[in-house]
């Protein structure tokens, strides 16, 4: 039974030279205990569909369509209970932690004051569990760290404690916006164990937002492939990394190194995003696309639910890798 439901999520925001938008009709699900990937280049729009979710966008974005937590719907609801949810049910791990952190604050006060607005603990209780919540994130020596400041830590050690904080009133989402960037492959690794760790202990639903395919491998359950603001893209990860069903999937897969075959040589994507602001006619991708047909340029391509339950929004119906159009 899914707990957190998008249904033709759209983000719209101002600027000078006119309306952008950075996410088109997006819908998807999750259900308890479930690890979902949200994966694409810089720019894709995958975190602005989760600070939509949350009410997090810039003063000049505007969010429409359904995101319900539970059944209650989180779009549009006031900010005095929306702060209920967020935080408390569903919380975010944000890309950088030295800028998510207060650079003034010891650990300590950032992560008791979550506990006494969230769950109304005195502060030696809180004091107590939030030693409790850095040990169970695997920091060492968890009652020193707690005195520290964020830059007496590493770049893991503050992932870390914003995992802790994150955890620390026991969310039932948890939402990790490129967790892994900045770190080096061994830290990398214990994250991604840690991860897979806290989804299994505390039941908790991981939504991963990563251009890393290395990462999505590892610890999700279901990926969704996201281009121009579009899903174009959604099925099992075993299923979608051995046979992808859309290029743009195709290209992302083949771009990644491989471990198993470091010799193997990449394939990079042709060409670079395009901007939100001048998007392609038709389908956004054609312009970088191996497999594009006359058709591509100047029409949409939906996203279809297959027989199988994987989703593609792609004209092309050949097998991938062979670069000869079909129209």
């Amino acid at each position: 039974m899914s707990i957190f439901e998008v249904k033709g999520l759209s983000v719209n925001f101002t600027t000078i030279n006119g309306e952008v938008k950075a996410v088109n009709n997006v819908s998807f699900n999750i259900a308890k205990g479930e690890t979902v990937a949200i994966v694409g280049e810089s720019g894709s729009g995958k975190s602005q569909t989760v600070l939509a979710a949350l009410g997090l966008l810039a003063e000049n974005g505007h969010a429409t369509g359904s995101v319900k937590f539970e059944g209650q719907e989180l779009l549009g609801l006031e900010i005095k209970n929306l702060n209920k949810i967020r935080g408390n049910k569903i919380s975010m791990v944000f890309q950088d932690p030295m800028t998510s952190l207060n650079p003034f604050l010891r650990i300590s006060d950032q992560m008791v004051e979550v506990l006494t607005l969230h769950k109304g603990m005195n502060k030696k209780a809180a004091t107590a569990e939030a030693i409790r919540m850095l040990d169970a994130v695997r920091l060492p020596d968890a009652s020193q760290v707690i005195t520290r400041f964020p830059h007496e830590l590493s770049g893991g050690m503050r992932q870390r404690v914003m995992i802790a904080i994150a955890l620390s009133c026991e969310p039932q989402i948890l939402i990790a916006d490129e967790p892994t960037t900045a770190l080096d492959v061994t830290v990398q690794a214990q994250m991604l164990e840690l991860f897979k760790g806290l989804t299994k202990d505390f039941g908790t639903s991981l939504i991963l937002i990563t251009h890393d395919l290395g990462v999505v491998a590892g610890i999700a359950d279901r990926m969704m492939v996201m281009y121009a603001g579009k899903m174009v893209e959604k099925g099992n990860v075993d299923e979608t990394f051995y046979s992808p069903k859309n290029p743009y999937t195709f290209g992302l897969l083949h771009s990644t190194p491989h471990i198993d075959d470091p010799e193997k040589r990449l394939e990079p994507i042709d060409g670079l995003p395009p901007s939100l602001e001048n998007l392609p006619s038709g389908c956004a991708f054609h312009p970088r696309c191996a497999y594009s047909m006359e058709r591509c340029l100047i029409e949409e391509p939906k996203l279809i639910v297959e027989k199988n339950g994987r989703s593609n929004a792609c004209f092309y119906k050949g097998k991938l890798g062979d670069k000869e159009s079909s129209e």
